[in-house]
């Protein structure tokens, strides 16, 4: 496995790729590796010719002062870094990508492009739209490092990779998205490397997003959007939940049942946010 550092190395290697006539896979990740991301690599390979997996700490660096982000940096070198290069190893990664995220934002140029999903969802989650646009920038800066042809994403975070979608599109970028499909635990809980901070308690609770979806989905008969909602609120066990009925195409809010349907559960269990979802066919 070939481990770099430096942007400049990443982009001449990229370009270097390119001519060689290679297809390039990206899998981005912010740490704390687990199944769920090897999962992603799984399919880049079978897409791709060179999977690079980049880590970024992208909210830790855009949430904190500067010193308190070197001092978490200095934690999780410490006591992660070693441990996810070994799960890179074991998983065939081609390429782990670690850039410095002050040389990755250094001088970085504004978003001058408005991403609707984010516009859209930010008029009824105040908190949703720093968090996304975040995570844009930081793709945008490194589809053009590696310049991915094949970008492999999890279904468990439907919005980003929605937002993600569209950034590709208006910038031009010529790179096919893969969804891959999110994968749990033997509980049913989709593998989250937030799960970790959960108490056993909280754990507990976290497994009825997951069993609430499928109740729905074994439904014979699909009952009106409204008393879905409704459902969910009820039996999801936190007392901070959002329930999103939308198209699974457009992710336009639905009012009726009249088409394929992405039910987003977005969820906080004490402090922890989880999201979960699930597609469902017109029966």
């Amino acid at each position: 496995m070939k481990i770099i550092e430096s942007i400049s190395e990443m982009r001449e290697y990229s370009q270097q790729l390119k001519r060689e006539g290679k297809i390039i896979g990206s899998v981005g990740t912010e740490g704390e590796l687990h199944k769920g991301h090897m999962h992603l690599v799984d399919v880049a390979k079978e897409n791709a010719d060179v999977v690079v997996l980049d880590l970024l700490h992208t909210l830790d660096y855009f949430r904190c002062s500067a010193e308190k982000y070197k001092t978490q940096l200095k934690v999780y070198e410490q006591d992660y870094l070693e441990k996810e290069i070994e799960i890179c190893k074991l998983n065939n990664v081609d390429v782990l990508f670690l850039p410095s995220m002050n040389d990755l934002f250094f001088d970085i140029p504004p978003l001058n492009i408005s991403i609707p999903i984010i516009d859209r969802l930010s008029i009824a989650r105040p908190n949703f739209s720093p968090v996304c646009m975040e995570f844009i920038i930081a793709y945008r800066e490194m589809y053009n490092i590696i310049l991915p042809d094949v970008a492999v994403v999890g279904q468990k975070d439907v919005y980003q990779n929605f937002a993600l979608k569209s950034l590709i599109k208006q910038l031009g970028f010529s790179i096919k998205v893969i969804t891959a499909l999110t994968v749990r635990d033997s509980n049913g809980v989709a593998l989250n490397s937030r799960n970790r901070f959960l108490s056993q308690d909280d754990y507990k609770n976290v497994i009825s997003m997951y069993q609430v979806l499928q109740e729905i989905a074994s439904w014979k008969e699909i009952e009106p959007i409204s008393y879905i909602k409704s459902y969910v609120t009820y039996h999801v066990k936190t007392d901070i939940c959002h329930v999103d009925t939308v198209c699974a195409e457009t992710l336009k809010e639905l009012i009726v049942f009249d088409r394929k349907m992405l039910i987003v559960i977005n969820a906080f269990f004490k402090d922890i946010y989880l999201t979960d979802n699930i597609i469902m066919e017109m029966k």
